[in-house]
């Protein structure tokens, strides 16, 4: 654990969290969550950035737990949260949480009630749940606060009770289930709301001749810009409907009269005609008639001026077989007399907002984000619903089930939503290689999409009721079967800690991200729904014509008047709910707050992070500490988005206690040396836990800031107090003087390497100043030429890229090894395609160079040069080398494997005559 200190005060009793966590089987579990598409609670309803629930699951239990002081004893409870965290990102088995439960009983002390005051999508306490915690849950956003509401009191309330429609047993092979009368329930009252809204709106869905219509394409359109023309320009950004082999399919568009038609050509071996969008980025489409281009400021001119229209593309048809076909179709569904209904959602959207540029197109309220048939269906099943309480009482079911029902349809409306507006788009790479609709939201954003799909409501694909009937069932079934029910409260964050009595909770809390996510305005889009359909049954929930915004703790410069003001909005409300949180908090336990933001460089080339300096200095101003932190690799940003994103590939775990009332005060050269004294063996702990080298810094914050907020002020020079900004600058930079102490580890060839990695990257440099390094450093050029990593010809040097290295290359074989040579090796293979290369193929290569250079000198290489590649800004060499740490705890697994199957030779095998030492370059390892 990386900061934990007694600061000379007696000893208290530590919680596991503070001291050991099994970093790779949690991780592994949580990146599995991650990757999971069914049997989740994500499948319930939509929420950003969702904390993995593994993650949760362990942190609660390692935060309750006292740790044994004892190996053995240590080493146990370990496992036992090994096994609560499946390596398929499942629920734990029940014998898994038997064994924890036990565990928690063992200690003796009433467990403490779970308390999380930004309850998002309910992770935390349906893993609190799970482990038979109390809980408490709160949050100002309705959405959010309603999901956790059905997850954890209403679902729970209903466990064991029968179906009101009958017994429910054999609903889908579970009829021993405490959930199944509630599931079959759900089932029925879902076909009741379709069957009187296909009643109401069906006839707007006219049959399609040939099969199940999947999905109307559309585009939007403006007058192209040649007066001469002005014909209804459609802008869409390919002309691709399918590339599923076998089944391709693109659009031809035909000019006619006053218009632009569409025929389907088929076929993957034909031209294809370019879509209207003339480029990759930005809005630029050329009139398929004309020729003449038009731009984005002509477009939200057009929109701005209500020039923009709709026109079909295509419509996708299910005929029954493996993918999809297409039929043109010229008529205007929307011109059929489909006005939008009187009653549609009108909320305006915000004037500038983060995540929003929709209104720059003359979207301006909710309501514009659908078709007309659109808003009649979606109108229509909120208002099925909102009778479903009704019925479910005329049945003989009692109130708690017409509630727990009643939510969960609507639930199923709100989702329904996220598929039926303009912001699906079509996608051509599903799965099972059919073209399909993606519901919105796949980043934080309601961005302007030029062309949709709109998809077939009382269909069975993506987005009709059916399917989301199906897919929130299926996430109800991953909630624990505990007959407790917690408590949720629509609330300010600030005043949460009044929901449970003073010194009684254990607060676990994954807080919102700064300036990253606009919660509020984004959860309108659901919001709207949700209240139509439940805020009869949930008046606390739905009094409010939007979700509250006011008091939103986000730094929103919009909202607050600018940056600065918004940060310090950020940080005064942050310092009041920390303030309460360590009041309800039980003194005997840590709070447990989760942060995944990463620091950014700042135009003076310091690294900083607005979202981490404002979230610590309101810990530290509300007298709470970090006492440690723990990375929680959830994702691998490396490979799917690259340097470019800035994304994080851990969560953060901060283990926080309040802060000694003895506390002392330090000077700036007191601070700098308990840093240089704790830094470097909390930085190998990391290394060791093989955290991605992007995050390195970041998760040093923990460790740095432990030390930082133990002191009651740390004095500047000039006797002011150090903000905690610049407390950040002092652990940047102590991290990078421990990481270039450790190049002192290294073998002379493997420090020249860096050395002139440092300054050239792959690029030449002068033979000259080569020499003279390599002098410097005890070695040579030609040294460096025979082991195959550099190469100098006419009075130039350079390194060998990675790709450029022999693939030839065995560790074994090679008489002169050194830790960079293994290093960009493996970084070769594991990064190569084809035979030859991948993890397992790096394994083997890891297992043959073990005789002579030790893994942690590699991996700790790796970091260093990904510190170096981020300080110039070398993104492509970044990631190579962030990836080599990411991947490292599979390498060994893999090496492992290797060395079981006989991959490493014996000493005796190593002895070669000068024959098989002739041939090297034709051995392959």
């Amino acid at each position: 654990m990386s900061g934990a200190h007694d600061n000379g005060n007696p000893p208290r009793k530590r919680k596991l969290i503070e001291v050991a966590l099994p970093l790779e089987a949690i991780s592994k579990a949580s990146k599995a969550d991650k990757d999971r598409k069914v049997g989740t609670i994500k499948n319930i309803h939509k929420w950003f950035a969702p904390m993995p629930a593994p993650a949760w699951r362990a942190l609660l239990f390692a935060a309750t737990i006292d740790d044994p002081g004892d190996a053995a004893r240590r080493a146990e409870l370990l496992d036992i949260i090994e096994g609560l965290v499946p390596d398929k990102g499942t629920a734990p088995s029940e014998e898994a949480l038997k064994r924890a439960r036990a565990a928690l009983a063992e200690q003796g002390s009433e467990l403490p009630t779970v308390l999380d005051p930004f309850c998002g999508g309910g992770s935390t306490l349906v893993e609190a749940q799970r482990l038979s915690f109390p809980t408490v849950a709160s949050d100002l956003n309705p959405v959010p606060a309603l999901v956790t509401r059905v997850e954890t009191h209403l679902v729970p309330s209903v466990l064991g009770k029968p179906a009101v429609t009958g017994s429910g047993d054999g609903f889908e092979g579970i009829a021993d289930d405490p959930m199944a009368g509630f599931l079959a329930d759900v089932e029925h009252y879902a076909r009741l709301v379709e069957q009187q809204v296909r009643e109401q709106v069906g006839h707007l869905y006219e049959p399609v001749e040939g099969g199940e219509v999947v999905a109307w394409l559309w585009a939007r359109t403006v007058p192209c810009a040649n007066p001469a023309c002005g014909i209804p320009l459609p802008l869409y950004s390919s002309p691709w409907l399918s590339k599923q082999k076998g089944r391709e399919a693109w659009l031809r568009p035909v000019p006619t009269g006053r218009a632009i038609r569409f025929e389907i050509g088929e076929g993957a071996a034909l031209t294809v005609p370019n879509a209207t969008k003339k480029d990759g980025r930005g809005g630029k489409f050329t009139c398929p008639a004309c020729g003449t281009d038009v731009d984005e400021k002509y477009i939200r001119k057009s929109g701005l001026e209500a020039r923009m229209g709709l026109q079909m593309l295509a419509i996708a048809i299910d005929d029954g077989t493996v993918g999809r076909r297409f039929v043109s179709d010229s008529s205007d569904s929307l011109g059929a007399g489909v006005d939008v209904p009187v009653d549609a959602p009108d909320l305006e959207f915000p004037a500038q907002a983060l995540g929003f540029r929709i209104q720059a197109y003359g979207l301006k309220s909710h309501q514009d984000l659908y078709t007309p048939r659109q808003l009649h269906t979606l109108g229509a099943f909120a208002d099925a619903v909102a009778k479903v309480p009704s019925w479910v009482q005329r049945d003989g079911g009692d109130e708690v089930q017409a509630n727990a029902i009643s939510s969960v349809l609507a639930i199923c409306v709100s989702k329904m939503a996220q598929a039926n507006s303009s912001q699906t788009r079509w996608r051509l790479d599903s799965r099972n290689g059919s073209a399909k609709a993606e519901p919105g939201f796949g980043r934080q954003a309601i961005p302007m999409l030029w062309d949709f799909a709109e998809v077939n409501p009382f269909g069975e694909s993506v987005g009709s009721w059916y399917a989301q009937v199906t897919t929130v069932s299926a996430g109800l079934k991953a909630l624990p079967r505990i007959p407790r029910s917690g408590v949720v409260r629509q609330m300010d964050a600030r005043k949460a800690g009044s929901l449970v009595p003073d010194g009684s909770a254990l607060v676990a809390t994954d807080p919102p991200y700064f300036a990253q996510i606009p919660y509020a305005d984004l959860s309108d889009y659901f919001y709207v729904w949700l209240r139509r359909a439940a805020s009869g049954i949930h008046p606390d929930l739905f009094g409010t014509m939007a979700t509250p915004k006011t008091d939103e703790l986000i730094a929103n410069p919009y909202r607050q008047g600018g940056p600065e003001k918004a940060r310090q909005y950020f940080i005064d409300g942050f310092v009041d709910v920390f303030s309460s949180l360590k009041t309800a908090s039980r003194s005997d336990l840590p709070m447990v707050v989760i942060y995944a933001h990463r620091q950014e460089e700042n135009k003076d080339g310091e690294m900083s992070s607005s979202a981490w300096d404002a979230l610590l200095e309101a810990m530290i101003r509300a007298g709470i500490g970090v006492v440690g932190t723990w990375p929680i690799h959830a994702t691998n940003s490396t490979r799917q988005r690259g340097q470019a994103s800035n994304a994080l590939a851990s969560y953060i775990v901060m283990i926080c206690r309040p802060r000694d009332a003895a506390a002392v005060s330090v000077d700036r050269r007191g601070f700098i040396s308990a840093l240089r004294q704790e830094l470097p063996g909390a930085l190998k702990e990391l290394q060791q836990s093989s955290i991605p080298a992007v995050d390195l810094a970041q998760a040093a914050i923990g460790p740095g800031m432990a030390v930082f907020s133990r002191y009651a002020k740390v004095t500047e020079p000039d006797g002011s107090v150090m903000r905690v900004r610049e407390a950040l600058a002092c652990i940047n930079d102590e991290l990078a003087r421990v990481l270039s102490e450790q190049e002192g580890d290294f073998d002379a060839d493997t420090r020249w390497c860096v050395r002139w990695f440092e300054q050239y990257q792959w690029e030449q440099g002068s033979f000259g100043e080569a020499e003279l390094l390599a002098n410097a450093l005890n070695t040579s050029l030609h040294a460096l030429e025979d082991a195959g990593v550099v190469k100098a010809r006419a009075g130039k040097t350079a390194m060998l890229r990675p790709e450029e290295l022999p693939s030839s290359y065995d560790p074994v074989l090679n008489h002169r090894t050194s830790v960079w040579e293994v290093a960009v090796h493996l970084s070769r293979v594991l990064e190569g395609k084809g035979a030859g290369s991948g993890v397992d193929a790096a394994g083997v290569l890891l297992a043959r160079a073990r005789p002579r250079i030790e893994d942690d000198s590699i991996k700790e290489l790796a970091y260093l040069l990904y510190n170096i590649c981020e300080r110039k800004g070398w993104s492509d060499s970044a990631r190579r080398f962030n990836n080599l740490v990411s991947s490292w705890p599979d390498l060994q697994t893999a090496a492992r494997a290797a060395e079981r199957q006989g991959a490493v030779p014996t000493q005796d095998s190593l002895a070669f005559d000068a024959t098989a030492e002739g041939d090297e370059e034709d051995l392959l390892f």
